[in-house]
């Protein structure tokens, strides 16, 4: 699959404010790509389909996902608002043959994971920065991705743990359930960035 044939997948697929959303982490993707050194066309593919699977009903998300086995992976069932990541890789795969490593990065968009690759980490940030996203923290992330005070050279894993400490907070604020994955890329980058 290339870049055009993404943009006309998730224009057909998605709403026009789900696809405008769609742009934006594309944009910072291919951004972040630039900046980190990442295959270009690999971040803006994966910025373009990561919320493919956004607007499926619910119904046939769990249908895919139990199709493939994915449901029984950790506390899947238990977190709705992550299914659209699973279900995506699953349905690109099947339907497209989309190359493993977008098929992760879209994946683990919404969660991150332990020890994720370069692509998933941008992708997974170029969610939470995008230009139409709204929280109070997002000028901290932009800083730490841009300074040169970080305290090493890990400027995208200092912004990570950063932006997946904030989730777990926002989350735990509102009584909702946190993936393990999320819990597994927390505690793997604290362990990585205090040696």
């Amino acid at each position: 699959m290339d870049v055009q044939v993404a943009k006309e997948l998730a224009r057909e697929k998605l709403s026009d404010e789900r696809y405008y959303h769609t742009e934006c982490v594309a944009a910072k993707a291919k951004q972040l790509a630039l900046q980190f050194g990442e295959d270009v066309n690999k971040a803006l593919i994966a910025g373009y389909l990561h919320d493919i699977a956004k607007e499926f009903e619910k119904a046939d998300l769990l249908q895919m996902l139990e199709a493939s086995d994915i449901i029984e992976h950790d506390n899947l069932l238990d977190c709705p608002s992550v299914w659209h990541g699973h279900a995506a890789a699953v349905y690109l795969k099947r339907e497209f043959g989309i190359d493993e490593e977008i098929a992760s990065a879209i994946c683990y968009h919404t969660t991150a994971r332990a020890n994720m690759s370069l692509l998933e980490k941008i992708v997974f940030l170029a969610d939470c920065i995008s230009d139409d996203r709204e929280y109070e923290y997002l000028d901290e992330i932009k800083d730490i991705l841009t300074t040169e005070s970080v305290s090493n050279d890990n400027f995208l894993d200092e912004a990570l743990l950063f932006t997946i400490r904030k989730q777990i907070e926002r989350l735990t604020k509102q009584n909702r359930q946190i993936h393990y994955d999320s819990i597994k890329a927390y505690n793997y980058l604290a362990l990585l960035l205090n040696k």
